[in-house]
């Protein structure tokens, strides 16, 4: 199939990798005219670390983030609100700390695809029964009758 995609962040980005590693056609639409990370930093769960294992990336985030095993809060008096260690959930689990730039660039080093991002396009809607896609400026970008379209 062909398939748009709209917005290039973490999400677009691992869904871009997935589903043309499955054979379909992407095209990414991102508003930015660089894209880019959008902030410092973050904590990927281990449903997100899954998701880099399954597309072979697992080592390489493992490389460039550190590794969290419990999560503690309190309040400015120093009461206790969270309490968390990740293997209380299930043997081995963990938390990664990150930069987004580190998961961005290895997002996109890893699809061969990224060159071909459609930038500085903000899209604003898709009208399912013509399978189109309206941006910001008015313009309509067509899709073939087997397109499917992905929102951020």
């Amino acid at each position: 199939m062909r398939i748009a995609i709209v917005g290039y962040g973490t999400a677009g980005q691992a869904s871009a990798l997935l589903l043309s590693g499955q054979g379909h056609q992407i095209t990414v639409f991102e508003q930015a005219f660089a894209p880019g990370p959008v902030g410092a930093g973050f904590l990927l769960q281990p449903t997100g670390l899954a998701v880099l294992a399954r597309l072979g990336l697992h080592e390489q985030a493992l490389a460039q983030g550190q590794r969290i095993d419990e999560l503690h809060g309190s309040t400015p008096r120093g009461r206790a609100v969270m309490a968390m260690r990740y293997a209380d959930h299930r043997e081995g689990c963990f938390g990664l700390g990150m930069t987004r730039g580190a998961l961005f660039e290895t997002l996109r080093q890893a699809w061969t695809g990224a060159a071909g991002i459609r930038t500085g396009i903000r899209i604003e809607r898709y009208d399912p029964a013509t399978r189109t896609l309206h941006d910001a400026e008015g313009r309509v970008h067509a899709a073939s009758s087997r397109t499917r379209c992905a929102s951020r």
